[in-house]
């Protein structure tokens, strides 16, 4: 009892005052998280204010309260594509994202209260408790003999855009690329990226070749495809007409992916069309920062959780560098010191 005396003279000695959650969130958004690039972190505040409560203060969150945060969010899901007759699919959070949107979160929220608004806090939640394991998924890469694969049964038209996709690193909504989009002079494509970031990135030759290409087929879309057959599309209303050439669209990319794919035996998603980029780039040239570049990752450290595991082939090429360089004992010498031995 005395010492919780003396930590309440000391906050108001520094003339520390309480706040609730409701009230921390909205600064905090005001002068952290609206600067960010997450695009998803304002609802992560929301769901958070309103898990716990927006009336309750800073310094009677206790750890039971984080606990059942946890537990709640970890009973969320998100969608995960369709199935082939359309059916929407959802997965469970991960681990990572429930730890980036409830305990990670909220300490940041808490700290930034303590440390520059002078908010009273005299304890804090057991933080490390309420981390869950992470467990790191795979790099899934999209190998050389799958793309030849999936260029059998894939039109040209969206072989071009996977293959741009992978030497660009696109993401499905940025490789909805218009002309104006595209400096043919500078060699270099505009984009809006994830968190509405801007960035421009260079061409390469092959990129350069596949866009020249394209010139022509729309007047503002760079990427089309040519209808298969007659239909409707459910989701928009739009009527296609077999022989015809329309833009691709966000869904149609999903909607290729979903029908040719499986055909050619690859088992990948769209997004690691992007993760094949960053395999390719880093073993081409061992440069995990120009990786984060190319991919537009914020922090290094998310570049490094995904693209630092080697291939097997990769592992197999770097073994039988070594052992090249090296004599095995067990093998017969032969030449001058056949001689010398004999002798």
């Amino acid at each position: 009892r005395a010492e919780a005396a003396q930590l309440v003279k000391q906050a108001l000695d520094a003339r520390r005052k309480p706040m609730t959650l409701g009230l921390a969130v909205d600064r905090w958004w005001n002068e952290v998280g609206r600067h960010g690039s997450d695009p998803d972190l304002r609802r992560a505040l929301d769901w958070l204010r309103d898990q716990i409560g927006g009336q309750v203060a800073l310094h009677d969150i206790i750890d039971d309260m984080v606990s059942r945060a946890v537990e709640a969010r970890r009973a969320c899901v998100k969608p995960a594509g369709r199935d082939a007759k359309g059916t929407q699919l959802f997965l469970p959070l991960s681990a990572r994202t429930v730890n980036k949107t409830v305990p990670s979160l909220l300490r940041r929220v808490m700290n930034r209260a303590r440390k520059a608004w002078s908010v009273a806090i005299l304890t804090e939640p057991n933080w490390p408790e309420h981390f869950l394991a992470e467990r790191r998924r795979p790099v899934r890469e999209i190998t050389p003999a799958e793309d030849a694969a999936l260029d059998q049964v894939e039109s040209r038209d969206y072989a071009e855009l996977r293959e741009f996709a992978e030497i660009m690193g696109l993401r499905r909504k940025e490789m909805l690329l218009t002309w104006p989009q595209v400096d043919f002079e500078q060699a270099t494509i505009a984009i809006i990226g994830k968190g509405a970031v801007p960035a421009i990135l260079p061409l390469t030759r092959r990129a350069y070749q596949i866009l020249w290409g394209l010139r022509g087929n729309h007047p503002m879309q760079v990427f089309t495809f040519v209808a298969e057959r007659t239909r409707r599309c459910p989701k928009t209303g739009t009527r296609f007409i077999r022989g015809q050439r329309y833009p691709m669209t966000y869904f149609g990319i999903g909607t290729n992916r979903r029908r040719k794919w499986p055909k050619a035996g690859v088992d990948a998603r769209l997004h690691d069309t992007r993760h094949t980029t960053g395999q390719r780039t880093l073993r081409a040239t061992g440069n995990l920062r120009l990786v984060q570049q190319l991919l537009r990752h914020s922090e290094i450290r998310t570049t490094s959780r995904f693209y630092t595991d080697t291939t097997m082939a990769d592992l197999r090429a770097g073994m039988e560098s070594v052992e090249s360089q090296r004599k095995p004992q067990t093998e017969k010498p032969t030449g001058t010191k056949a001689l010398k031995d004999k002798a």
